[in-house]
């Protein structure tokens, strides 16, 4: 297996990145010792979003209950006549995803598809033979045997972030995609106690002798210096079930937006009240043969500050973990690089050129 690595080490003052259900940070316990925690969804989503901004040409992909609009919209661009389109876009949000609310356009589960995917099912569909003389019955199979034209199509071009964040259909196994990106929780490198924020809101019209503020209420927040894993299976991502159809360049420039994203997305939570938008502090990339390997362990014995802060000796406890894989498991790299030793373009080159 080839694999691109990143090991990437990102520190937030007052943040919230990740919640659970009673509005507190994400933790969890590990080396015995309380760290603080964002989930591999929540980040992914991050990268996700991330990645439309660096080449939305490439990450078009949307998850969503609501596909019967954009059907009509890829029926439409196929061709298809408008007073077929509404019936026709029904028919195909059926046959992949079970229709729940027809008023609304939604399915029962959420799809991960692109404009792309979508175009390639219609014009299937619409190519069937005989398709405006047949009868309901006939028209769901030729709905259910169009959802297959998505798979290896030489027309699709926007769904990389389909192959690599992997598509997951229930109801029709064929419609499966394994993603190509593997993700680790992110864990604080240290020892974190969630701290409590209590507020107050002034009510700027309120009477003279009124008494308190408008409103009170309070949010719990941490500080912390994540250890986040990231790798890419390259020779997954090429072959005929995913990017296989690329060009060399196509696929140099999806690893490229890839790897810009995976630096620098944050979750989005609480961005405009605590403002947690800080690139990482290091970054080691790397591009390799064997299997993925986390560097987690190296911070098992938490990390401590001594009054100096967490990146420094998180910094130094990687590296040392790193080289310890290495000489222990004779782990060897392709290409090795690390952020802030060169700037991100030139990381970035460095990398993809090896894809």
């Amino acid at each position: 297996m080839k694999l691109l690595e990143l090991h990437i080490l990102q520190s937030f003052p007052v943040t919230c990145l990740n919640r659970d259900d009673v509005g507190a940070p994400k933790s969890a316990v590990f080396g015995g010792t309380p760290r603080a925690r964002v989930s591999s969804q929540c980040w992914k989503r991050a990268i996700r979003e991330e990645a439309k901004t660096q080449d939305g040409s490439l990450f078009a992909a949307n998850r969503t209950r609501y596909v019967v609009t954009q059907l009509e919209t890829a029926l439409q661009k196929e061709g298809c006549l408008e007073e077929k389109k509404a019936d026709y876009a029904l028919l195909l949000a059926d046959a992949i995803g079970k229709a729940d609310d027809k008023k609304e356009g939604a399915v029962k589960t959420l799809l991960f598809f692109s404009p792309n995917e979508f175009e390639a099912i219609s014009e299937a569909f619409l190519a069937t033979e005989n398709l405006e003389e047949m009868d309901e019955k006939a028209l769901k199979k030729a709905a259910e045997k169009a959802r297959k034209a998505v798979k290896a199509n030489e027309k699709v071009k926007d769904a990389a972030d389909v192959s690599i964040f992997g598509r997951m259909v229930a109801d029709d196994h064929s419609l499966m995609v394994e993603g190509a990106g593997m993700f680790s929780h992110a864990l604080s490198t240290h020892k974190v106690s969630t701290e409590i924020d209590f507020f107050t809101a002034v009510d700027d019209v309120a009477p003279e002798d009124s008494e308190g503020a408008g409103h009170i209420g309070t949010l719990e927040f941490n500080s912390a210096c994540y250890y986040r894993y990231i790798a890419l299976n390259l020779d997954l991502l090429a072959d005929e079930e995913h990017l296989g159809h690329f060009s060399d360049e196509e696929l140099k420039a999806v690893v490229d937006a890839f790897v810009r994203a995976s630096i620098l997305s944050v979750p989005g939570a609480r961005k405009n009240s605590m403002m947690g938008f800080n690139p990482p502090e290091y970054v080691l990339g790397t591009i390799r043969e064997g299997q993925p390997v986390s560097l987690a362990n190296a911070f098992e014995s938490p990390v401590v500050g001594k009054g100096k802060g967490f990146v420094a000796p998180s910094i130094q406890a990687l590296e040392e973990k790193f080289q310890w894989m290495e000489k222990t498991y004779g782990f060897t790299s392709i290409v090795e690089k690390k952020i802030p030793t060169i700037g991100m373009d030139e990381f970035c080159k460095e990398l993809v050129e090896h894809v």
